[in-house]
């Protein structure tokens, strides 16, 4: 069967020199980098260690070859039944973790420039999602401009955002309006922001996961109970890779501290909580079969599939599998299958919903 699949959640992998070839001279030895170190895999900026990972990939029989060209990229995803991603950095990601925010806000800017050029030529098939800044208002709609000059269409900020700053602070409707007002989807992926990583003991792998999805489902809380979303209906913001299931939980959770603590709310809103998450936020799942049969309740335009390629959780190379096992007994209407795999993901970022193979031969 032909079916057109969008993955929400994809990445590119960085050059190593990126950052200490295209900083400025001056910040060069304190650049964005990894190093191998007794068996991990170890982000530095500054001179500090932001955060590792114990080596071994586990993909040795299913090499990723597309994380930095685009023409391998598309034999991927040609491999793997992908028709268009949306991009998000690897290493990259660690530039919320920086503390100097003018180094963090200068190794963010050498990567929106290297990865529009590098994938921009192919945003029919390729969204690229460039990396804002979250500290001062200003700053972030400065870049906000530079990239959407670039031809951005996808922008992403911290799900945890800088110590003492909270998404509920009215001091940031600038860069709700002007996302609104281009049309932009704001993305929030987990990992992003304030390391999640604090459980050392038993089970800490999984603990620490599950907690990446607990942060979004407060930076969600935040955007709704806050007002933010209320103040700007036309406003989008898309949650990467924690699952979707949480959000019928959710809606029915505020509906209800809305209702029984109503004169204590504050601001008042205008429509129930439950109504402005299911319209105005969006979740990727990969493996979440249990969303679906949330649909009568949410709606099934809150839901999009994703792969995370080029990560060894994802799904690649059998994300056909997947989606055959997740899909295969949801009972689900054709054209509501059909937006969650890649059609509501295409109409956010304007793409028409072509199989990749066809943009590749025409």
């Amino acid at each position: 069967m032909s079916r057109y699949v969008f993955s929400m959640d994809s990445h590119v992998v960085e050059p190593r020199p990126l950052w200490q070839e295209n900083l400025p001279p001056a910040m060069r030895d304190r650049a964005l980098r990894a190093e191998r170190r007794d068996g991990y895999l170890v982000m530095v900026a500054d001179g500090k260690d932001l955060h590792r990972m114990q080596i071994g990939d586990g993909n040795s029989d299913n090499p990723r070859i597309g994380g930095t060209s685009p023409e391998l990229r598309f034999q991927d995803m040609l491999k793997d039944g992908i028709d268009a991603e949306l991009l998000f950095p690897n290493l990259g990601m660690m530039c919320y973790a920086i503390d100097d925010a003018e180094l963090s806000l200068a190794c963010m800017r050498v990567y929106n420039d290297w990865l529009m050029q590098q994938f921009g030529a192919h945003r029919d098939a390729l969204v690229p999602c460039a990396v804002l800044p979250m500290r001062e208002v200003a700053e972030t709609l400065d870049e906000f401009r530079r990239v959407v000059a670039l031809g951005y269409r996808a922008v992403m900020l911290p799900t945890l955002p800088p110590a003492g700053l909270r998404y509920n602070n009215k001091d940031f409707d600038p860069v709700w309006a002007y996302a609104q007002e281009q049309g932009i989807p704001l993305a929030f992926h987990v990992a992003s922001g304030l390391t999640p990583i604090t459980e050392r003991g038993p089970g800490a792998a999984i603990i620490n996961y599950m907690r990446l999805g607990f942060a979004t489902e407060e930076l969600v809380t935040y955007m709704v109970a806050g007002g933010a979303l209320d103040r700007h209906p036309g406003l989008t913001m898309v949650v990467i890779e924690a699952g979707a299931s949480w959000m019928v939980a959710l809606g029915e959770r505020l509906d209800e501290v809305h209702e029984a603590h109503q004169y204590y709310v504050k601001p008042k809103l205008s429509r129930k909580p439950s109504e402005i998450l299911f319209r105005q936020v969006k979740a990727t799942f990969q493996f979440d079969r249990a969303c679906l049969k949330t649909i009568p309740m949410t709606g099934h335009e809150c839901l999009l599939w994703a792969s995370d390629y080029p990560h060894m959780e994802g799904t690649f190379p059998r994300s056909r599998q997947v989606i055959e096992q997740v899909f295969g007994d949801a009972g689900l209407a054709p054209e509501v299958q059909a937006d969650i795999l890649g059609g509501t993901a295409a109409r956010l970022y304007g793409l028409a919903p072509r199989p990749l193979a066809q943009r590749l031969a025409a």
